[in-house]
């Protein structure tokens, strides 16, 4: 059926006025409830000094740096801006500015591969397009790096700056650099005119630091067994068994590793751990025999502070060791080839009872616990997290690894214990305000 709408007795319907929007509020309203909120920290204070490189006839200025600053520093979806100030700039063609970045990999079994991450070209001024027949002797700029590029299709982020070189075989190089590129061109002689233009080439390297947030505080815990029992959500628990030999039974030991649970750090944070060895008592004493108290301690404890260089060097392994490893891995097409670096480790302290009391003659108790406690900080020469971009992926674990001493009648076999982390730039900040911020939080390992 056709509704003929021409008709005056079949008009469109009247709309009353609309109810005003309700005002919003961050605040619960009554019957609200609020299922997860991560706050965002104030931003820091932007640097306010500049960069100067002066190559020549041509000084670039970089603006927002740090005072005395080596070399440029950006940040995810970072503004270059600046001034080229140029002599004699009534010879000058052309001024071209270039954002370059790329990412070197190379592995022994695999050659080398290159991928292409930033590739921008932005013309400042330029004779044929200009109005003007005589180039400015200052020329202002401002460009926003991306956030991402392009890999087989797929937008990935940008990485950081990153170099880490291995030599012993099988190698592998990895080098993620980033650099402003100036392009000046210049007449050699005014009967020659653009024919045959003197060209020059002026390099800034820059260092590019995405910064992103952990979601989740550390929690202090002044008493881990009271922690773990009223907020066991602030932990994360691995466990594992201790394997033995084939021709020993003996009954099993289980290593417990508790965390901060949300396994992402800041680079600056201290990280609390707990240690837990449990399992019969006639095992935890097979574990121990042999084992002098100060080999139970990480090599850093205050057990082994003390000692000698030369004591160092031929103590034998320590029996526990709580470290941060960081393995690059590099996928070609024939091959893969990862390394893996100790990037901190841990001192820790035994937990109460003292470890001593597990060689008392009073074996009521069959199922026993020992337990140990630290902090772990990232070294202050590491200023990137973990990343993957291309074939390039850098991951970071935190590892516990037990060496039960070295023995024919020993029939516990070495351990290692990896839990996967993350590693980012800010550490989680409680601050009051929704203010925006530039760098993300981080919320997945």
């Amino acid at each position: 059926m056709e509704l003929d709408y021409s008709s005056s007795d079949c008009g469109l319907p009247s709309y009353s006025s609309s109810s005003p929007l309700p005002s919003y509020s961050c605040e619960l309203a009554r019957g609200e409830r609020l299922l997860q909120h991560t706050p965002r920290s104030r931003p820091t204070t932007q640097p306010t000094s500049v960069f100067i490189k002066k190559a020549g006839k041509t000084t670039i200025i970089l603006n927002d740096q740090e005072e005395d600053a080596t070399i440029p520093v950006y940040g995810r979806r970072g503004l270059i801006s600046g001034n080229l100030v140029l002599e004699k700039s009534e010879n000058i063609l052309d001024v071209v500015l270039k954002v370059e970045g790329k990412m070197d990999a190379t592995i022994t079994d695999g050659g080398g591969n290159t991928t292409k991450l930033l590739a921008d070209t932005y013309t400042l001024w330029s004779h044929t397009s200009s109005q003007d027949s005589t180039c400015p002797s200052q020329i202002p700029f401002s460009v926003l790096l991306p956030a991402s590029f392009k890999h087989k299709g797929t937008s990935v982020p940008l990485p950081p700056t990153y170099n880490v070189a291995y030599y012993n075989l099988p190698s592998l190089f990895v080098r993620c650099g980033y650099q402003i590129h100036i392009i000046v061109s210049r007449l050699r002689h005014q009967k020659v005119g653009s024919l045959w233009p003197k060209t020059k080439h002026i390099l800034i390297p820059f260092t590019y630091t995405p910064r992103t947030r952990a979601h989740r505080p550390i929690v202090p815990a002044p008493c881990f067994f009271s922690s773990v029992k009223t907020l066991p959500e602030e932990w994360y628990q691995a466990v594992t068994y201790l394997k033995t030999r084939p021709t020993c039974q003996v009954p099993p030991i289980s290593a417990h590793l508790f965390i901060p649970g949300g396994r992402v750090y800041g680079l600056g944070d201290t990280i609390p751990f707990h240690v837990q060895l449990s399992g019969h008592t006639s095992s935890l004493r097979e574990l121990f025999s042999g084992a002098m108290l100060d080999r139970v301690m990480s090599v850093d404890s205050q057990n082994t502070q003390s000692s000698t260089q030369s004591t160092k060097k031929s103590s034998p392994k320590p029996l526990l060791q709580i470290n941060i490893l960081r393995q690059t891995s590099v996928c070609m097409s024939a091959s893969n080839a990862w390394k893996t670096a100790v990037l901190a480790e841990a001192s820790m302290t035994p937990v109460p009872p003292d470890l001593m009391s597990w060689y008392s003659p009073d074996e009521s108790s069959q199922e026993s616990h020992i337990d140990w406690e630290g902090e772990l900080r990232m070294d202050s020469e590491v200023t990137v997290g973990g990343f993957l971009a291309g074939n390039v992926q850098v991951k970071d674990f935190i590892c516990l690894t037990l060496s039960p001493p070295r023995s024919s009648t020993q029939p516990f076999l070495e351990l290692q214990l990896t839990v996967p982390v993350r590693f980012v730039s800010d550490s989680f900040s409680e601050a009051p305000g929704l203010e925006e911020m530039s760098e993300p939080s981080a919320s997945a390992v």
